[in-house]
């Protein structure tokens, strides 16, 4: 009597994390985020703009932006992908935040005149929803497909 354990086959392409895609999405990712929430700054007020008296708008559009185009990117990019789409998109996020980081330190002000801009729990806050977004949009797509 033999006791063989049968193993699932084996895919015949490689299954890869895409960094080509997590790159360019969080690319993609920042250049949406300045060019919509520019704007909103510019008309409502920003924390960055001499003479802003009431930046309520330009801060809760930050964070919600973040969050929801973050889904949005990262759902969309990994539509046709089966493999660790949740995770992908959760690195889109990752480095889409390291890219944000990185555009703080060239500013003026440098990262601490950002986070002085938002507050510190706003600014930390806002970056854990970029990376929370890029999880959740495929992650969302996956639910939709499992649904139908």
């Amino acid at each position: 009597m033999s006791s063989q354990v049968s193993s699932p086959p084996l895919p015949t392409a490689p299954a890869r994390i895409s960094w080509a895609r997590i790159v360019g999405g969080a690319v993609l990712l920042e250049v949406l985020l300045v060019v919509l929430l520019t704007p909103i700054g510019l008309v409502f007020g920003s924390p960055f703009l001499e003479g802003s008296t009431d930046t309520t708008v330009f801060l809760v559009a930050v964070p919600a932006g973040c969050l929801v185009i973050a889904a949005i990117v990262s759902g969309w990019l990994f539509r046709h992908v089966t493999y660790r789409a949740v995770l992908q998109g959760g690195l889109v996020g990752v480095v889409a935040t390291m890219l944000y980081l990185l555009l703080c330190l060239g500013a003026p002000g440098g990262l601490p005149g950002a986070i002085a801009g938002y507050g510190v729990p706003l600014f930390w806050g806002t970056q854990a929803l970029r990376i929370i977004g890029g999880a959740v949009g495929p992650a969302f797509r996956q639910a939709r497909r499992a649904a139908y």
